[in-house]
């Protein structure tokens, strides 16, 4: 190796598997104030082995010449190593780039040697067998499905890739499933409606459902909420209306609700908090009846909080029960507390989805078998799994067909007594 200084225009970039830069400011402060304190590297026909940031921030600088290393490589597969290595040491790569990057360096080293694994691959770079294993097998799924690379980690896309994997074996049974299950997909299928629930209920008989849950979004800013405290959730499921809009939103989904439920009947609404009083007003202004204390799911010490320093962790959510005549309770007395535990984050299939001991719990109190009942926002559909063990009619709206996919696998599982979590 050789060092000299370089003039900047003489360096070749060429193709770079780092595309992510990073804040660059403070290194191009400390290039300014002390100059470029680490070489680049470049090999004997001036192309960037190593140092894009360096390079990129030394240009913003205004320098004219840097200093670099000048190193011997044999071809792609040695310029491509000392890439990776050097730039694993400093400013990690995005998970893309990296995952990409060893995809290349395997095939490389796979073309000089046939014999070449991903053992011999893993002790390379000094990792483990099966990290790299998995690196190798997301850098070939993000040419299959791109989506996977709007994850934030590794982790994280890793998960969803196992998800889709189990979605697809999933289906696959369903469709060469020769027994009665498979019509009960088919069934899953129907209830759960690819749609905008206003239009849906626009469009659905008058005076036709014996109960409904309404789950709609709550205004919070839930979806930047979970997605910074549950990297396991698929918050692209999650869809958020803006406060400003919300009175408008909740009075037209309603006033439907009231106009397709019979007299007599129960109606649930879950709010946020912080809407309880324009939710309430807006309940009662469409013709329910709603108590002033609304009933709570408490979630058996589970708590959740951004802040677990400064902040207790909510561990209840609060729901209208909705009244539209004079219905009366299958379970006379029951209290207004419903005590269940959460769903664990990993075995979610959409960001607000609740276990199924909760909704078959709620079916219990306010729904008698062979009704019909409506869930306008399906989410995980959840509540539609838990009307098929009580006997009673469920359907409903939502917008992710990713979901719809999921729910249905999850209703096959239950049919056939494998597990849906």
């Amino acid at each position: 190796m050789k060092t000299r200084d370089m003039k900047l225009d003489e360096i070749k970039v060429g193709e770079r598997y780092r595309e992510e830069m990073g804040d660059l400011s403070s290194l191009v402060e400390s290039i300014k104030d002390k100059g470029l304190l680490q070489p680049i590297s470049v090999d004997g026909k001036n192309n960037l082995l190593a140092g894009g940031r360096r390079l990129t921030a030394s240009k913003e600088a205004g320098l004219k010449t840097i200093p670099v290393v000048v190193r011997e490589v044999e071809g792609e597969l040695d310029a491509r190593e000392v890439e990776l290595i050097e730039n694993t040491m400093r400013k990690d790569f995005h998970w893309t780039e990296r995952t990409r990057l060893e995809r290349r360096i395997f095939d490389l080293r796979l073309e000089q040697d046939p014999e070449w694994t991903q053992k011999k691959q893993a002790e390379l770079m000094e990792g483990s067998e099966g990290a790299t294993s998995r690196r190798l097998q997301l850098a070939d799924m993000l040419e299959v499905v791109p989506e996977l690379g709007d994850s934030k980690t590794e982790k994280e896309a890793w998960k969803k890739y196992k998800q889709l994997e189990e979605d697809v074996v999933t289906q696959t049974l369903i469709s060469t499933d020769d027994s009665r299950w498979k019509d009960v997909a088919k069934h899953a299928e129907k209830h759960y409606q690819i749609g905008d629930a206003i239009e849906g209920l626009k469009k659905a008989y008058k005076n036709d459902l014996h109960f409904i849950e309404v789950d709609p979004p709550y205004a919070v800013e839930l979806d930047k909420r979970k997605s910074r405290n549950q990297d396991l959730i698929q918050m692209d499921a999650y869809n958020e209306v803006d406060a400003k809009e919300y009175p408008a939103f909740v009075e037209a989904v309603a006033k439907e609700c009231f106009t397709c439920l019979k007299k007599d009947t129960f109606m649930v609404w879950w709010f946020g908090p912080t809407w309880y009083k324009e939710v309430r007003e807006i309940l009662k202004k469409v013709g329910f009846s709603v108590s002033d204390i609304p009933a709570i799911w408490v979630k058996d010490h589970a708590g959740q909080t951004a802040s677990p320093d400064t902040m207790l962790g909510n561990a209840y959510e609060p729901f209208f029960i909705c009244r539209k005549g004079k219905p009366k309770l299958r379970t006379p007395g029951r209290n207004n507390t419903f005590v269940f535990r959460p769903v664990a984050p990993q075995n979610k299939i959409h960001p607000t989805e609740r276990p199924i001991e909760l909704m078959l719990e709620i079916l219990d109190t306010f729904v008698y078998p062979g009704s019909k009942i409506c869930v306008p926002f399906l989410g995980s559909g959840v509540t539609v799994r838990a009307c098929y063990q009580r006997d009673v009619l469920g359907f409903g709206w939502d917008i992710d067909k990713m979901t719809k996919t999921r729910f249905v696998n999850a209703v096959y599982k239950d049919k056939t007594g494998g597990s849906s979590e």
